[in-house]
């Protein structure tokens, strides 16, 4: 049942917002060069912005030696507010003693543009283990957050900071700031808020435990975290794109609002729990849920510690209510979702991510109760939608997200130049996704066959994916015979960063490559509705890039496609 309440007060009782005004911008550039200066890496970037924007309010800055050491032994900032996670910004011992008595450091990202201005800097040393410790209650380095905290710099620069560059690189159209959500829960009526915090695709047990939380709150505020994550966990893109499909299908959509959570997992279990929590409270939420196992990893905790944890504060000092339900489960013999205290120990069968991870990596439909089946169409069209090595590795951001759409005969050449495309800008640490007919056919559209309607839903649902994925920030490099012009001019309509490659060769060329002899069968009759033969190919008649591909020119081809993305800013 609903309670009426009214939007949580940020932690602390302010809202931080200490983003630099125009002229405090062009002040800080104009002395830019003779600012000591630090480069951070993509996750301290997201943790600067998340200060400056209010996310980790009251903190306004990277905790100096007091606070952290009271955080870290204490759960407590040394104002007696609770607060679980250190945040903080480690320096090699060249970087301290760099900083050391400047009053102000320029922070800048891995590229040497300027973040931040960071004000009243102290640097000190810390001891790793009481840090790995207390915070993810072990010392062993095979567990990702003790592994990241023995990777750190042996110092720590603690101090305010005042944002220069407020950009969004990260999923723009989800990524709001707590000032943003406040204003859209209040637009939409909401007094009561739940948030769900999430690290994986959405299975049915969590879209059971999110539609029961909607009993307790007039709206659910959906919210991955959106940031670096370990080996096999799902990546963003994906997770985003399965929350939009489900949200647009199956939940109440007046009441759910998809946003992001732009930091990295500390894997901290318990203590995570608490400051994502906090964080959500100073998003405006008033409810916030923690089930089995949450932010956990291997068996470092026990399932429900996360939720035990809040058993050390009051109510007031968290701000928000815990919404503590039990482990989410399926019962076979009244087919049904329910929780695991609504079914004997023998009619119950538990929800496993490794279980699911493994469905999606050997592409083998997961049984109906464990995942809806347009995620697992979503998922099963990608090469690979698990973090891998690859991921791990600096990269690039995308400028923006686009469709780089390759369209003509069979045995054109398209396939060999999406690839050569693809492989020369993932080199260069950009998130890009293929889609492939071959692929697409062998998953996403295994039900369809080739008559002109199947094979223009076949071209849809390419285009819904290629859609989701480049509105995300991914760059989508297709190559499909896409006969239609009509289809691929519904496809651009839907499609921000609609890039049309056609890719000209003559019929005679094209049947002199087909090695499989598709060409000869379909000329004798063996196969009906083949494109060039018995079924039309509708020629671009403005599209974007035209490649002459009749001689054997891949790699030219490929490295015009990619001129091309650089002189639109589609990459640098």
């Amino acid at each position: 049942m609903r309670i009426m309440h009214s939007l949580s007060i940020p932690h602390g009782g302010t809202l931080v917002h200490s983003i630099a005004s125009f002229q405090e911008h062009e002040e800080v550039l104009l002395r830019a060069s003779q600012l000591p200066s630090l480069i951070l890496d993509r996750e301290q970037v997201k943790d600067v912005k998340s200060i400056a924007r209010g996310l980790y309010s009251p903190l306004k800055g990277f905790l100096k030696k007091e606070d952290f050491e009271s955080v870290v032994g204490e759960m407590r900032l040394t104002n007696g507010l609770v607060w679980s996670i250190p945040i903080v910004l480690d320096l090699t011992k060249e970087e301290a003693e760099l900083v050391e008595g400047q009053t102000e450091i320029l922070l800048k990202d891995e590229a040497g543009n300027p973040i931040a201005l960071l004000r009243n800097g102290e640097a000190y040393s810390y001891d790793k283990e009481f840090f790995a410790q207390n915070v993810f209650g072990t010392l062993d380095q095979k567990h990702p957050g003790v592994e990241s905290a023995y990777a750190m710099g042996p110092y720590l620069l603690g101090g305010e900071v005042l944002l220069l560059d407020n950009s969004r690189d990260y999923f723009p159209e989800h990524n709001f700031t707590p000032e943003e959500t406040r204003a859209m829960f209040q637009e939409r009526g909401w007094k009561s808020v739940v948030a769900f915090q999430t690290r994986n695709v959405p299975h049915l047990g969590h879209e059971f435990l999110q539609k029961t939380a909607l009993e307790y709150a007039d709206g659910l505020f959906v919210q991955p975290v959106i940031g670096e994550k370990k080996l096999a966990d799902f990546k963003d893109e994906y997770i985003l794109g399965a929350y939009e499909i489900l949200i647009q299908k199956y939940y109440p959509r007046e009441r759910t609002l998809l946003g992001i959570l732009p930091l990295k997992m500390r894997y901290a279990g318990p203590r995570e729990a608490v400051f994502h929590a906090l964080v959500r409270k100073n998003f405006g939420c008033t409810h916030f849920i923690v089930g089995r196992d949450h932010a956990g990893v291997g068996n470092y905790y026990p399932p429900f510690a996360a939720q035990e944890i809040f058993e050390q504060f009051s109510r007031e000092e968290i701000g928000v209510e815990i919404l503590k339900f039990p482990e989410v489960v399926w019962r076979p013999s009244l087919q049904i979702h329910c929780f695991s205290n609504e079914a004997p120990e023998q009619d119950r069968v538990s929800f496993s991510g490794t279980r699911l991870r493994a469905y999606i990596a050997q592409k083998e439909q997961p049984p109906s109760w464990l995942l809806r089946p347009e995620v697992y169409n979503l998922l099963t069209q990608s090469y690979n939608v698990l973090v891998d090595a690859t991921d791990k590795q600096p990269g690039n951001l995308n400028q923006k997200g686009f469709v780089l759409w390759l369209t003509g005969l069979y045995a054109a050449g398209k396939t060999t130049i999406a690839d050569l495309v693809a492989e020369e800008l993932q080199k260069r640490g950009y998130k890009i996704e293929r889609l492939d007919g071959d692929a697409i056919r062998e998953y996403l559209s295994r039900d369809l066959g080739f008559s002109k309607e199947d094979r223009d839903e076949n071209i849809r649902r390419v285009g819904f994916v290629s859609r989701l994925l480049s509105r995300n920030g991914v760059g989508v490099i297709t190559s499909f015979i896409s006969p239609y012009r009509k289809e691929r001019e519904e496809v651009r309509k839907s499609v921000e960063n609609f890039i049309e490659v056609y890719c000209s060769a003559p019929l005679e060329v094209c049947e002199a490559r087909d090695q499989q002899g598709l060409y000869k069968k379909a000329r004798a009759g063996e196969i009906k509705e083949f494109t060039g033969i018995s079924d039309p190919y509708e020629a671009p008649e403005n599209p974007e890039i035209v490649l002459d591909t009749s001689g054997r020119h891949e790699k030219e081809n490929a490295e015009k496609l990619v001129a091309y993305l650089q002189e639109r800013g589609f990459i640098s």
